[in-house]
């Protein structure tokens, strides 16, 4: 419909549409009634399998063979002494908590492995810090060297003073 200058136009549309709604109203929906199950239509059952301390230590050669281009890290992890647990526990001795940081990268991937190969879905994890009874007698500085080797042998007290060493910077 053209309209003349000067005139206004009145559009013939009626008010509502019969297109629906791009969102849909919350009040008009009818309630549907839905009935659940008590049972999923499939259960999915747990493996497992027991396994012994060879069987464990063969999964975790075999996992560390599979790693073939990863981190020098890793490859240290999966050196360190496993033993098998009560309840399905595997246990990982490692030497600080550097190590575990290193672990946790690659801990869901190497449990999954475990639980696969082994047929044992109760695999379980568990990490070990072993403190090293060397690591407290570490000498680091020069003073504390020579005071070691001073009780090994006391007569180097008198080299030191003969030819005026110190050792204190």
């Amino acid at each position: 419909m053209v309209s003349e200058p000067g005139t206004s136009a009145v559009i013939d549309r009626p008010l509502r549409s019969d297109r629906p709604k791009e969102t849909p109203s919350i009040f008009g929906r009818k309630k549907a009634k839905r009935e659940f199950k008590e049972e999923p239509e499939s259960v999915h059952e747990k493996k497992a399998d027991e396994f012994s301390l060879e069987d464990l230590q063969s999964a975790w050669k075999r996992f560390g063979e599979a790693q073939t281009n990863v981190a020098d890290t890793n490859k240290l992890i999966l050196s360190r002494a496993i033993i098998k647990g009560e309840n399905h526990e595997v246990i990982l001795q490692l030497a600080s908590q550097l190590e575990v940081s290193f672990l946790e990268k690659i801990e869901t991937d190497l449990v999954q492995f475990l639980r696969s190969t082994l047929s044992n879905d109760h695999v379980v994890l568990k990490r070990e810090v072993i403190k090293d009874e060397d690591e407290s007698k570490k000498l680091y500085t020069s003073k504390e060297i020579f005071e070691y080797m001073l009780k090994q042998n006391p007569n180097l007290k008198d080299l030191k003073d003969r030819l005026g060493l110190d050792f204190d910077y």
